[in-house]
């Protein structure tokens, strides 16, 4: 093993020799192992020079500093990091505070603490802030403090030095090399930490691609699925309604009542899948329609479902031109809510209604649909958008409806928003982003109970 080699100085750089991972996870530890190692033969090879200049004081400085740093070393490399970092930058602030006051300044010795605020800033980890911010700040305080007490911050005590000039010219080479070698670590660290991104950016791509393919095959499936399975469903449906009209057996026709309601329930869900589906694979067709005849049809729609001629259905509609929209991405918004204001309306109250309002402003059509029933608890608002959340017991459907409402008025660029009050009613607002047709509709303001 090459001993003068800086990676052999840590443990740390010889276990993961060829894991950049490991590396990158230990550089700081390897760094401050490696400069407290360097720092320590330094300091002897000083306190060798300084005695063969004939002087005590300052190689009893230098021992000092060398036998500190050393132990710095062994405490980093036994696993106690920070507090070899905490230990190794108090000891170096205050020591050379110390040796620059008692030293003639001349010697330059105070100009490590440059070195030592590029030591604070690249030495501690990330969530160590408080530490780098500290000592740096500690550096730039001592330094300051010096030159204002003209270096006698311990009253007029100046030790003898040899050869001055050769001595802050050493110190002055040596201050800046140090410098110098932590902004090239944090250089290479960022290039590391930049190429890193890049590579991870990359590969985020890459998934994204994958991933927006499995999608897409996926949706087709369930599309192509869906349509498969529709089928066979109208065969079951009609071969039940075929035995209730024929069957007199109470009994099975019970059990045939339960067949019908199930087979509806599957029916209804697989329009939700390819609603779905539909959404996801199509781009928008845009045609131009009048909002108000579209509305008719899909409340006529529902002339045949449970409880629907208990209900009041009212429109609104402030539209003087006909506008350009994704129509079928509208029926399916239209449909999915106007499902529910029907199946959650409250049957307790005398007159129960839904109202649905339309009206044009700054290119953008908004669609109001409210009701009177049972609304919707305020802790359960934040989830009714997501997949397959039902919020209560009574619940019957997929769970799909509201997650495709909102999928589909994303699709378009909308927003949607929903006000709620439990037992009082439920308020949808729909904003879609649509285009004017120079065709006036028959009637600008229409106000009719459907």
């Amino acid at each position: 093993m090459n001993v003068l080699h800086p990676r052999n100085w840590s443990r740390y750089s010889r276990r993961f020799t060829g894991d950049k991972e490991g590396l990158r996870k230990y550089k700081r530890v390897i760094l401050l192992s490696q400069f407290a190692l360097f720092g320590s033969v330094v300091g002897v090879f000083h306190a060798l020079e300084d005695l063969v200049d004939g002087l005590y004081f300052m190689p009893m400085m230098d021992f000092i500093m060398a036998v500190s740093i050393f132990i710095c070393y062994l405490i980093n490399e036994s696993g106690r990091h920070k507090t070899a970092r905490l230990i190794l930058l108090s000891f170096l602030n205050i020591y050379f505070f110390i040796y620059s006051s008692l030293a003639n300044h001349q010697l330059g010795i105070y100009l490590y603490y440059f070195s030592w605020v590029g030591l604070a800033a690249v030495v501690f980890e990330v969530h160590e802030n408080f530490y780098r911010f500290f000592f740096i700040g500690l550096s730039i305080v001592l330094t300051i403090i010096l030159f204002a007490t003209n270096f006698d911050a311990f009253g007029k005590v100046t030790f003898e030095a040899v050869d001055i000039e050769r001595s802050f010219i050493i110190n002055f080479v040596s201050s800046i090399l140090v410098l110098v070698f932590f902004i090239v670590f944090m250089a290479n660290m960022n290039e590391q930490t930049e190429n890193k991104l890049i590579a991870l950016a990359s590969e985020v791509k890459t998934k994204n691609t994958e991933l927006e393919k499995a999608n897409r095959e996926l949706d087709r499936f369930f599309y192509s699925a869906s349509h498969d399975l529709k089928i066979p469903l109208m065969d079951i449906k009609g071969a039940i309604n075929a035995a209730l009209a024929e069957n007199k057996n109470e009994e099975v026709l019970a059990y045939f009542e339960v067949l019908k309601e199930r087979a509806q329930k599957l029916d209804n869900f697989l329009l939700d899948i390819i609603d779905y589906a539909r959404n996801s694979q199509i781009g928008l067709r845009l045609e131009t329609i009048d909002i108000a005849l579209l509305i008719d049809d899909v409340v006529r729609n529902f002339a045949f479902t449970k409880d629907a001629d208990k209900i009041k259905f009212q429109k609104d509609i402030h539209l003087e031109r006909l506008v350009e929209v994704d129509r079928i991405r509208l029926i399916v918004i239209l449909n999915n809510i106007i499902s529910n204001a029907i199946k959650y309306h409250s049957l307790d109250k005398r007159d129960p209604w839904v109202n649905i309002q339309a009206y044009h402003k700054d290119h953008k059509l908004t669609l109001i649909i409210s009701d009177n029933g049972q609304g919707i608890d305020e802790e359960l608002l934040p989830r009714i958008f997501e997949m397959f959340f039902r919020g209560t017991n009574q619940s019957k459907g997929s769970g799909l409806g509201l997650y495709i409402v909102r999928e589909t008025v994303e699709k378009m660029g909308g927003d949607i928003q929903v006000q709620s009050e439990l037992g009082k009613g439920t308020i949808f607002t729909v904003t879609l982003p649509v285009n004017l047709s120079i065709t006036p509709v028959e009637t600008p303001k229409r106000v009719t109970v459907l």
